[in-house]
Order: C-alpha cells, then structure tokens, then sequence
C-alpha cells in the first residue's frame, strides 16, 4: 500500500492538520484477559488489515502518500480502570489528540484495565476508517482473544473509495465551492459566549452518554415501521424539537443536519469487513414551528436522505474533493479545514444494529460507544450504535458554543420527545 493519497483521503489528511479527525471508540468488556494476549490480538490485527501497516509521509514532489517502511506496532497504553464514566473522560484526550501519523500507525489503543470489566479504546484517523470500520476492529479483536480456535482471515488490500465509486458520477457538475460557507448555526449564535473565548486553540469539547432499554429499543423499532418512517428519521425528529424547544423561538426555524450514510452497498466492489472510510456526509435542512409534528417530521428526514441516494449524490463528496484540491492546487495552501461545518447545527451519525455478537468466549462485550472529534465550528453530534437491542448514545459538545446545561436540556426534552411519540396513539 506504498501509495500517494487520493483527493479524499488528502483532503482528510489536510484537515487533520488544522486540527484532529479522529475516531474513537470504546467497547465495554466483561471478563479477563492478559495484556500480553491483547499485544497479540494487535500484532494480528495489523496484519489483518493493509491501513493499519501504513504511515503518512511526504514524498519527493511534496505530496502525501502511504507508506509501509519502518512501521511500528500499533501503540497500546495501560492504566489502571477508576471506575464506569473513566472510559468517557479519557476518550475526550483521545479525540483531542493527533496521532503521530508520519512516526506511527494511523491507530492507537487504549486499555483501562481491571480483573473483571475493562474499557476498550481504539482511535484511528478518520481518513482509514469510519465508525462501522471501528466496530469491526473491536470484533477482530475481541474474536481473537476470546475465541482463539476462530479463523485467522487477512483480508485483501482493496483499492481507495475515490476508485470504486460507479461511473455515473461521472456526469457530476461542479458547482460553486464558495456556496457551502454558511452562515452560523442557529445554535451557534444562540448560545456562543461572549467571553472572549477562542475555540480553533482551546477546541472545549466534552462527552456524556445514556442508554435506551431493549424494551425502548424495540419499541422504537416497530413504532417506526408503523408510522413508516426509519429509526434514524425518528432520532432526527427527536433532537429538532428538543433543540426547537431550547431556543424557545415563537417564529418558524430552520434546522441543517449533517447525516452520515453508509455507501458499502453503493460502490462497485464488495468491500465487507475491510477497514475503510466508506460513508458519505449529507446535510438536509428542516422548517419547524409550533406545530411541527414529530412523525411527519421523522418521514421528512427519510425521504430527504432517501431523494439524496435516488439523486446520485451519495459520491459528491469525493468529487467535490477532487475539485477543492484542484482549486485551491496552485494557491500555496499548506492547511485547509475542509470540513469546517458553518451552518450545521447538529450532527446525528447512527450505525444502526450492529451486526456483532456480544459473547467471545468468557468475554462479554457489554457496551459499545463512538465518536468522531468533528469540526471545530459545529456545537452538537450525537452517535448512536444499537447492541443486541441496546441502543448506545454519545453527546459529543462544545461548552464554548453550547453550554453544559443547554447541552443537557436538548438531550432530556429530545428522549423525552421520543419516548412520548412511542406511547401516542396512532
């Protein structure tokens, strides 16, 4: 995989220079295991998949590329586990902080570990990999601790997603790249302090995290079938008007999303486990008022996101990044934050039902979290995985644009929202 980096991945390595894009992710596992045997497990998992054997460096004609020379084992930490919300505190640092990606690889780990229940944490840059890719590392991982008579499958080395995207795209038209400056969120504005503080140094971000019951969980699921609409459709729904309701405007709004989608089905090969950065982000806007409906509003986001795929527009993202390099080619640029989010007022990424098993062995994977670090301009992303009916939720937040407290509020009066709609009668 010794090779230059395509436009997307370049324009990701751009930005992680202005300020980290990292992806973490914390697994939590019941039973023992020794650390010799997770050192092991990495070795594997490193061979396993081509990004991990990779670092980045700058070659003769001043370019990016992915290089396989002199690559150490992936860096794995150990502290000692202080306790069930240690796990969210140090996840903040790993977000915060940029990997070595010209030293090592794009993957560091973290174990906060205890006899009985430990933290898994992995975090790698997002130009190798997505939230599904993640879960998929901690899989791999947990496998072959837990299970180790399984399988020892290398998968294959496969080709960039800016080459495997169909050739209908072909036909895109460039269009103006000023357009996508934005003005400020609504939540920025509304709650940006006026202390003077300077959020592109001390970038403030803060975590906390909550859980629906199986029950809920499959409630929400079937309610969602009913009122045909998705489960995604209906978390959007849920945030938008707890967001409506902590702005406490009497005027019709207008919310921006940013949605990330899974685009596996969608390329020209089938990538299936591999590591990879396989999603693209898709910003929808919605108009609330006063009597904005919670389930029309749910069917509103699904067919938004669903006329985006029918439209073709699931692969501008790649495009778009060829022509923002080609733009800005010949104008000395060392840095550019291309993923600055202006506008975006929130960030809703849901991996769905994740299709990985709970027990290896005498191991439990108990809980399972995700977060990206995300822009410096945006005040608000929420993850969500669903575990074997338990659906998982992460708020990712800037103090400096959303105070604590209003944080908290959008999310009670949002699972509120939610909770209400599913004991509606229809």
């Amino acid at each position: 995989m010794n090779r230059i980096l395509t436009a997307s991945e370049q324009l990701m390595w751009l930005s992680y220079n202005n300020s980290p894009e990292n992806v973490t992710l914390s697994a939590t596992i019941n039973g023992s295991f020794t650390i010799e045997l997770l050192t092991e497990a990495l070795a594997w998992l490193q061979l396993r998949h081509s990004r991990l054997r990779v670092k980045i460096v700058i070659n003769n004609q001043n370019q990016p590329q992915f290089s396989l020379e002199n690559v150490p084992p992936i860096p794995l930490r150990v502290i000692e586990r202080q306790g069930e919300e240690h796990w969210c505190w140090e996840m903040i640092e790993e977000l915060r902080q940029p990997l070595s990606w010209n030293k090592e690889p794009l993957l560091r780990v973290l174990l906060l570990h205890s006899p009985d229940i430990s933290n898994l944490i992995i975090t790698f840059h997002h130009c190798i990999g997505d939230g599904l890719s993640g879960a998929y590392l901690i899989r791999d991982i947990l496998q072959f601790i837990g299970e180790p008579d399984s399988p020892r499958e290398l998968l294959p080395d496969l080709p960039p997603v800016d080459e495997i995207i169909p050739n209908a795209t072909k036909n895109w038209v460039e269009e103006d790249l000023d357009s996508s400056i934005e003005l400020k969120s609504i939540l920025t504005t509304t709650y940006r302090n006026n202390q003077g503080v300077n959020t592109l140094e001390t970038f403030p971000i803060r975590l906390f995290r909550w859980t629906l019951s199986p029950w809920e969980t499959t409630k929400l699921i079937a309610r969602c079938r009913e009122e045909k609409t998705s489960v995604h459709g209906a978390l959007c729904a849920a945030f938008f008007l707890a967001i409506a309701a902590e702005i406490k405007s009497h005027n019709e709004i207008i919310l921006k999303c940013l949605t990330p989608i899974n685009i596996r089905n969608y390329l020209t090969i089938d990538v299936g486990k591999n590591l990879g950065e396989y999603i693209t982000r898709q910003v929808t806007a919605h108009r609330l008022n006063q009597k904005t409906d919670f389930w029309d509003l749910a069917r509103e986001v699904k067919y938004k996101l669903n006329q985006l795929v029918a439209d073709g527009k699931i692969f501008d993202d790649v495009l778009k990044a060829r022509a923002l390099l080609s733009s800005n080619s010949n104008k000395g640029e060392e840095t550019l934050d291309a993923r600055d989010l202006g506008g975006i007022d929130i960030v809703i990424t849901n991996l769905g039902n994740l299709n990985i098993k709970q027990e290896f062995g005498n191991l439990q994977l108990q809980e399972f979290y995700f977060m990206a670090t995300g822009a410096k301009s945006l005040p608000l992303l929420i993850s969500v995985a669903t575990l074997q009916d338990k659906m998982c939720f992460l708020c990712r937040y800037q103090e400096s644009l959303v105070p604590d407290a209003n944080a908290y509020n959008i999310k009670n009066t949002a699972m509120e929202q939610l909770l209400t709609a599913l004991v509606e009668v229809g």
